[in-house]
């Protein structure tokens, strides 16, 4: 098992994605879980945003947070 947490600091939250993985030894992926989390700096309080099984959709949220900041998260809220 494979866990692997991107930290996007910003200037009042943080936003964490914590991906976990299970592969076999031939290297087939037999599941996975993404987990995005926003973190109050100041309190330290985490709100989960939102957890899901789509194989690298952690990379690209993170992707997307580096690139257009929390707006990338007004997305998700709306959806």
């Amino acid at each position: 098992m494979k866990t692997t947490t991107t930290t996007i600091r910003g200037l009042a939250i943080n936003v964490l994605v914590i991906e976990t993985m299970q592969q076999t030894a031939s290297g087939e992926v037999l599941w996975y879980v993404a987990t995005i989390i926003v973190q109050n700096r100041r309190t330290g309080v985490q709100h989960l945003v939102r957890r899901t099984r789509v194989p690298g959709s952690g990379k690209e949220l993170a992707k997307a947070v580096q690139q257009r900041g929390v707006r990338a998260l007004e997305a998700l809220a709306a959806a």
